[in-house]
């Protein structure tokens, strides 16, 4: 009995075990199935909209559809409200994995500790980043590591309105190339008794005041602050030359007026510094017939354009997304899917081999030819300084500034002044 009872347990073990297994072989086919059938899924934040958000849902719907292993969602959220939502994403650990936002936050952004660098993923994926423009670039790193990929860019260049200059007895076919010429055309073209003015400027206190003495600033051949980023450099012999510039063009010539920025788009000024997003706002309905051209110079100085643009940065998750997530990157800011984003949306090229494209530069040419000084100076464009705090340190600087252009301080009070107050913040 003792023997048959032992030969019975290996057997009915046997039983068991087979039947335990013809239970779970569906499930684990069923589970094996739905691992290779799986997608990886991204979220992607952004503030396109309007036809810039169009563009970028085909290119996300377009990227789905050629990785059917990966699921971009892409999610609009406001410019005002991008930034803080971020931030708050970030603190509490529920970022999404992949956004775009202006360069000016990559410092708060990076410093969050939130973000992934990207060094070792741009070094597999044999990314040349010598093709993109170094100022681009710039902005991207934080404490030596590479912590986004410019998506897009703008830079500012000068617009003329040809019919105005007509009536002036200006050559519309003949934009100033100097400072010089710029200050002569203005007086020229001003016009009281019309309130015509010949130069618009940006007077009021704020980001678009020091975005645009920047660029006169940086073409005098100064800097905005010292190259280790720690004090202000712009209370300089070059600073000087260019908020006296303006001061002249305001107090001196009265050619630009002292208003609200929008007088050149209304038609009641012949000059004005603007950004190449523009192009395709005024190409749809012109107001009148525009000319664009680089701005002018002045005598001994150099190029120089501010340039403004968002970057993509991934945010901490699991080894298998962050790769995911990278792959979507480097796909979007590929010189093929730029040249197309490009054209669909009017930004500047961020990479040299969109910029030099003969097909790019043949879309140009046809298309929309009043881009050509935004795109062929894109490599002289410089960026702001790329501090957490650069949104503060630029409304203390044209608070102080704005009393030189309305005539309450003298260009080197104000540069002094301006100079005591970013210090201040720099050092806090």
């Amino acid at each position: 009995m003792v023997r048959s009872i032992r030969r019975l347990i290996p057997r009915a073990s046997l039983i068991s075990l087979t039947l335990i297994a013809l239970m779970i072989a569906p499930l684990t086919a069923h589970s094996t199935t739905a691992m290779q059938g799986s997608k990886t899924k991204l979220t992607f934040w952004n503030y396109w909209d309007g036809g810039n958000g169009e563009e970028i849902q085909r290119l996300v719907d377009r990227y789905n559809k050629e990785h059917p292993t990966v699921e971009v969602e892409n999610v609009f959220i406001g410019f005002n409200d991008l930034l803080p939502k971020l931030q708050a994403a970030t603190a509490g650990g529920d970022g999404p994995d992949i956004a775009a936002g202006d360069l000016i936050w990559m410092p708060k952004l990076a410093e969050s500790g939130a973000l992934v660098p990207l060094d070792d993923y741009v070094k597999q994926a044999g990314i040349d980043l010598s093709d993109f423009y170094p100022a681009l670039l710039n902005v991207n790193r934080y404490q030596d590591k590479l912590y986004g990929l410019p998506v897009s860019t703008n830079n500012l260049q000068l617009f003329y309105n040809k019919e105005l200059f007509t009536q002036a007895g200006l050559d519309p076919s003949k934009p100033p190339t100097t400072w010089d010429e710029l200050r002569q055309m203005a007086k020229q073209c001003t016009n009281v008794d019309q309130g015509i003015s010949g130069m618009e400027l940006f007077t009021e206190p704020g980001e678009g005041l020091t975005w645009q003495y920047q660029v006169y600033l940086w073409q005098a051949g100064g800097d905005f602050l010292s190259s280790d980023l720690s004090k202000a450099a712009f209370n300089s012999p070059a600073g000087f030359k260019a908020l006296q510039y303006w001061v002249d063009l305001l107090q001196t010539d009265k050619s630009a007026p002292i208003a609200p920025w929008g007088a050149f788009g209304q038609g009641k000024s012949c000059m004005a510094m603007d950004g190449s997003w523009m192009v395709g706002i005024w190409s749809k309905e012109p107001p009148f017939e525009l000319g664009t051209a680089p701005m002018p110079i002045p005598a001994g100085g150099r190029a120089a354009t501010n340039m403004g643009g968002e970057q993509l940065v991934l945010f901490k998750a699991s080894d298998e997304k962050q790769q995911a997530a990278f792959d979507f990157v480097n796909w979007l800011t590929s010189a093929e899917i730029q040249q197309e984003w490009d054209q669909a949306t009017g930004f500047t090229p961020v990479r040299e081999a969109v910029a030099t494209s003969t097909d790019y530069l043949q879309w140009v040419k046809t298309e929309q030819p009043l881009l050509t000084p935004f795109v062929e100076n894109q490599k002289n464009a410089r960026n702001r300084p790329p501090i957490n705090n650069y949104p503060e340190v630029s409304d203390a600087f044209s608070r102080q500034i704005e009393a030189a252009l309305l005539g309450e301080a003298t260009p080197a009070d104000a540069l002094a002044a301006a100079e005591k107050d970013v210090n201040a913040l720099l050092g806090s």
